[in-house]
């Protein structure tokens, strides 16, 4: 599993012209346009890019046909997807609290705190326990439009959510403190839902294997 987690990672943080060009245009959009939301938007945009580059790539390259070939327990290629994504998340987050320091002495504007980072961790965990079981089944290709749509919807409800919780945050400290547990309980479900995700994906595909 170690070796496929390394051909995972050097896959996809490989720099590529098309992968810096889209991560320069997102991140000068969020800088310039959409920054209220850039320090909680950009982990979820740094962890799509490069968790579905990795499936992506696994596609391109024909990469099941030479798993098949050799030795390599099916589990082992489930988990080192689900490893892969943590630590592109705590890649994202970390990236993330530097670019809201960068942000907060040019604008004077840091909306990347706990109850944000906790808010946006159940949203990307709840999305991972979603895509990678449909993935896993129908591979990249055949469900990239279904998952971007996905993505869409749930980009949309987090957004009017997140602002929601900002305007409702500055009315009593009670409705802070209820918000601080709410938190913690949404993560944790979304944390629980990630390891069931990850056993799901983890039948779906021997079942796939099997069938071929």
């Amino acid at each position: 599993m170690i070796n496929l987690l390394k051909k995972d990672l050097i896959a996809c943080f490989k720099a590529d012209i098309k992968t810096i060009l889209k991560l320069i245009v997102g991140i000068l959009i969020f800088s310039f346009i959409l920054f209220p939301i850039a320090s909680i938007m950009i982990p979820l945009f740094i962890s799509y890019i490069f968790i579905l580059r990795s499936f992506y790539l696994d596609e391109l390259n024909k990469c099941d046909y030479f798993f098949n070939s050799l030795p390599i327990e099916k589990e082992d290629i489930v988990y080192s997807k689900y490893i892969l994504a943590t630590i592109v998340i705590v890649t994202s987050f970390i990236l993330t609290f530097f670019y809201s320091k960068i942000m907060n002495y040019m604008w004077g504007f840091n909306n990347f705190n706990i109850d944000s980072a906790l808010s946006i961790l159940s949203v990307i965990l709840f999305l991972i326990s979603i895509l990678f079981p449909i993935m896993f089944k129908y591979g990249y290709r055949k469900s990239y439009v279904l998952i971007n749509l996905i993505i869409a919807v749930i980009i949309i409800i987090s957004m009017f959510s997140f602002m929601g919780n900002g305007v409702e945050s500055d009315v009593t400290e009670n409705v802070s403190t209820l918000k601080d547990n709410s938190l913690i309980i949404k993560t944790g479900v979304s944390m629980l839902l990630y390891l069931i995700s990850m056993g799901i994906s983890n039948k779906i595909y021997i079942k796939k294997e099997i069938a071929s």
